[in-house]
């Protein structure tokens, strides 16, 4: 069958808008995961905690912030990062207004994740504000692991690190929003959390927060997920999985047999 150009190219503007489309989750989560300095693209090691975390809540999906995660050029690595995720998760929000959100992010991408939800506030960064309530509304958990912006006595930190991180956080309220289902990972010795030694036994402390501390976070999000899903009265007799849509092929030849009956 050959189709007439016009509609070829109707089809294919059908195609690319179905592109931009997305799955929303209905009892499961979606999760943004922000990977560390200098991991491959995707996930990182943070990914196993957010596996954790969809094996426990059926119907979760993870996606990966896309960023250069680099150390050279830091400053700007993390602020195409904050950029990033929070395109990420504005889109989700607007795109899919009923679901929930859980934010990871490991060492950089704790820095990332933290910045873009408190508002950044560390020297030599650009200051940014946090985001809005109507946003974070849809939020229902953070887990930062090894976050060089630790500040000590934040009510949501773990771990028995005594001293700032590397670039600490200098307004700390700008967390207020998400405190309460916030999680932050530190331990004494880490080299960007707790400014420890720039040597293997500090880098080899700030590399161990999935194997010592995985469950835990994974336990937290699912705990906070359940009490989010019960406060916005949710039921557990709703389907599990994202919601059907069309497929971009059936679509597509819909567009083609329509704009040839015109």
């Amino acid at each position: 069958m050959v189709f007439a150009r016009p509609c070829v190219l109707a089809a294919t503007g059908l195609l690319a808008s179905l592109a931009a489309a997305r799955n929303c989750t209905t009892t499961g989560v979606h999760m943004i995961v922000t990977r560390a300095s200098t991991e491959l693209p995707g996930t990182g090691i943070i990914g196993a905690v957010a596996l954790q975390v969809q094996q426990q809540i059926p119907g979760s999906d993870i996606d990966a912030t896309i960023y250069p995660a680099t150390l050279l050029e830091y400053v700007s690595s993390e602020t195409q990062g904050m950029a990033a995720l929070t395109k990420l998760i504005t889109d989700y929000s607007t795109d899919c207004p009923d679901s929930k959100i859980v934010l990871m992010g490991y060492s950089q991408g704790a820095q990332v994740t933290a910045d873009v939800v408190c508002g950044a506030s560390e020297q030599n960064f650009p200051t940014t504000s946090s985001l809005s309530a109507n946003i974070t509304n849809k939020i229902a958990a953070i887990v930062l692991m090894g976050d060089p912006t630790h500040t000590v006595n934040a009510t949501f930190n773990r771990g028995n690190s005594t001293k700032d991180g590397i670039f600490p956080r200098q307004n700390i309220e700008g967390c207020s929003a998400v405190q309460s289902k916030m999680v932050a990972y530190c331990n004494d010795m880490d080299t960007f959390c707790d400014s420890g030694p720039n040597n293997a036994t500090g880098i080899g402390i700030h590399l161990q927060y999935v194997q010592t501390d995985g469950t835990d976070a994974a336990n937290f999000v699912v705990a906070k997920v359940k009490a989010s899903n019960s406060s916005s009265g949710s039921t557990s007799g709703a389907a599990t999985g994202p919601s059907p849509r069309v497929t971009a092929a059936s679509a597509a030849f819909l567009a083609a047999m329509l704009c040839l009956l015109r």
